[in-house]
């Protein structure tokens, strides 16, 4: 594919066969760019880069994988006109720290770089470029510009997503945690960004905050499955009890033990409320065993009747059917950036109680849902006797067809496809 007429995503994440989830969303956003495509003269070929690294002699090479989704790696991008995945794995030695962390720098930088120059070679610059997760891939940025140059392209437009909660400094690996090195690479990159493509608007304003200088700017959102995670009018028995949803990784940041212990304080309040508080996901086993734990020491894992249950890890569709039958969707984060799971929820009707954190009051209001501040166990807890008490008060329907006018893959496509036609047709004058 390539050519005159192709747009590079370089990918800081992406499935693979050592975690099938990272980076599914951004497979998302390639699938429906790519769709938008379809049938059009003017057309671009889409080319996506990954250069996932493994430990030499600790880890399998990794390879593209099928992914919880089902629809995940090569095997999701290749089904799907217009993409082309371009796959190097980079093995880095395995001892840290020092010299060896020095020389993993180089090997990534070099054997990344090697392959875009080679398939630059073959196949021509590109028309843009398109940086998604800026992790290790930002040290990339100045040699392949300084390659651009060579071959007599300078004009090549680049867009930069984060879709790391990264800046700011209540994540354990903020950006101002981190090295110099790493942050000097991060500024590197923001100076050759000619489009910022944030996911919020929160996420462009910390963006700016900790990189400088104000760039110019689309809203770019998580982009939702609508064929798969729409409204169904709940086919509920009423003998069932009334069920809270959370969705997530069960790492730290969510916040799964305050989750938890609000909950518990509902049921003690309300002892003879029938309902019952559903996790999905949780590929970690160590975060997943972590929960349950907890759950049983709050007394909310009873062997004849337990009010919380662990579903595991989901495909899509597992996770839509359970957001169709749920009666309230719940995150409580310490931090997130614009979490795909809410834009999910709401296009299946789902209202949601959450965290005012980041990009989430952009996501939820009045109409579908209720915000509580982090941390705030309390007043999670009204929330979620809140949200029993008046769950009659949302239009389910209404929330999705909202939910949908936003977060649809032609709706997120179009945004994309027309800042990249703007500025291109812009820099070839």
């Amino acid at each position: 594919m390539g050519g005159s007429k192709s747009i590079w995503w370089l990918a800081g994440w992406y499935p693979s066969s050592l975690d099938a989830n990272a980076g599914n969303f951004i497979g998302r956003h390639a699938a429906a760019f790519a769709q938008y495509q379809r049938g059009r003269k003017d057309s671009f070929g889409l080319v996506l880069f990954h250069f996932p690294v493994y430990r030499l002699g600790k880890d399998a090479r990794p390879v593209p994988v099928m992914g919880v989704d089902g629809v995940v790696g090569v095997d999701f991008a290749a089904g799907v006109s217009g993409v082309e995945v371009v796959w190097k794995a980079v093995g880095q030695l395995p001892w840290g720290g020092g010299v060896f962390r020095v020389l993993n720098y180089w090997i990534y930088k070099i054997v990344a770089g090697m392959a875009l120059r080679r398939y630059a070679a073959a196949h021509g610059i590109p028309e843009g470029v398109h940086v998604h997760a800026g992790d290790k891939v930002a040290r990339l940025i100045p040699d392949l510009y300084k390659n651009f140059r060579k071959a007599g392209k300078g004009a090549v437009p680049l867009w930069y997503t984060e879709h790391w909660a990264i800046f700011n400094e209540v994540v354990f690996d903020g950006f101002g945690k981190r090295g110099w090195v790493f942050k000097r690479d991060f500024f590197r990159l923001w100076e050759k960004v000619t489009v910022a493509a944030p996911v919020s608007l929160a996420a462009q304003r910390s963006m700016h905050a900790y990189l400088g200088g104000a760039k110019p700017f689309v809203l770019f959102r998580n982009v939702v499955d609508t064929s798969v995670f729409q409204f169904k009018v709940p086919d509920k028995d009423p003998a069932l009890p009334f069920a809270f949803l959370h969705v997530s990784s069960l790492e730290p940041r969510k916040n799964i033990f305050g989750m938890l212990r609000a909950f518990a304080s509902l049921k003690q309040k309300h002892p003879s409320w029938r309902m019952q508080f559903r996790l999905v996901g949780g590929a970690n086993e160590l975060y997943l065993s972590q929960a349950r734990t907890y759950a049983f020491g709050l007394g909310l894992l009873h062997i004849f009747q337990p009010s919380v249950a662990f579903f595991g890890p989901r495909n899509a569709a597992d996770v839509a059917f359970q957001m169709q039958e749920a009666d309230a969707f719940v995150l409580f984060s310490e931090m997130e950036n614009a979490p795909c799971v809410i834009s999910e929820a709401l296009c299946c009707g789902l209202p949601v109680i959450s965290s005012s954190v980041a990009g989430i009051p952009e996501m939820v209001n009045v109409e579908n849902g209720m915000l509580v501040d982090s941390m705030d166990e309390a007043s999670l807890t009204l929330a979620m006797e809140k949200a029993y008490l008046e769950n009659e008060q949302w239009n389910r329907m209404a929330i999705a067809e909202d939910a949908v006018r936003k977060y649809a893959q032609k709706a997120v496509a179009e945004v994309l496809d027309l800042s990249y036609r703007n500025l291109i047709d812009l820099c070839a004058e």
